[in-house]
């Protein structure tokens, strides 16, 4: 078999493992937020598995057998592509919430319409910078900074801004957030786009400090 033949016939098998990974993880990190950058930097990880995959198969010269040729190609793809999957950052699960909450489902760059007067913040994931989503497309990294601390929820919204009031007295930066979803309750947010440490220890301060008990965590959900 010529070197050439060898070259592709090993490189399809080179990209085996990462349409694999493509559709049990990499989907997730890739549709976390579709950007021109996070999609040629995967299809940069694609292309230089091939490459490896191919490399491997044109080193075997007395190789002629398609079959293992491209058994041969899957090799060092398929440790590359466990070691990139081994080391992602990926979404967190869900942290517990106190009984009775109902916790309404948050997508990527998806926004809630305030209703009416001043604009209200809404949900959302934090801004990535180009070489974020670079690292998002080639390493699927997301994003850990992705927990919100809810210490209220409203049933309209003057409710709200006068809990926000209250909160803002006793010296904590505090927020309405428009309803979401299926959830019609106007969300009073202390901590926004923090770590799990960092919305650990604020609400931990913030009961502490006389906020209510019921006072939880709540980030985006595996999808």
């Amino acid at each position: 078999m010529v070197a050439g033949k060898r070259f592709m016939v090993a490189g399809l098998g080179g990209i085996a493992p990462v349409l694999l990974s493509l559709i049990v993880v990499d989907l997730q990190t890739l549709l976390l937020d579709v950007t021109p950058l996070a999609v040629v930097s995967y299809l940069i990880r694609v292309l230089a598995l091939f490459a490896v995959g191919g490399l491997v198969g044109w080193l075997h010269k007395s190789e002629s057998d398609a079959v293992k040729l491209f058994q041969l190609g899957i090799a060092a793809p398929a440790l590359i592509t466990a070691a990139i999957n081994g080391g992602r950052i990926s979404l967190p699960e869900k942290p517990p919430e106190p009984p009775g909450r109902s916790s309404a489902i948050f997508v990527s760059r998806a926004y809630a319409q305030a209703a009416g007067g001043k604009e209200l913040k809404q949900f959302s994931l934090p801004q990535e910078t180009p070489m974020q989503q670079v690292y998002r497309g080639l390493l699927g990294a997301t994003p850990k900074n992705v927990y919100f601390v809810i210490t209220g929820s409203n049933p309209t919204r003057e409710e709200a801004e006068k809990q926000v009031t209250e909160i803002r007295a006793k010296g904590f930066s505090a927020d309405v957030y428009a309803p979401y979803g299926s959830n019609p309750y106007y969300a009073v947010v202390i901590g926004s786009q923090l770590t799990l440490s960092e919305a650990r220890e604020l609400r931990l301060r913030a009961i502490k400090s006389g906020l209510p008990k019921d006072t939880y965590l709540w980030t985006f959900p595996q999808r």
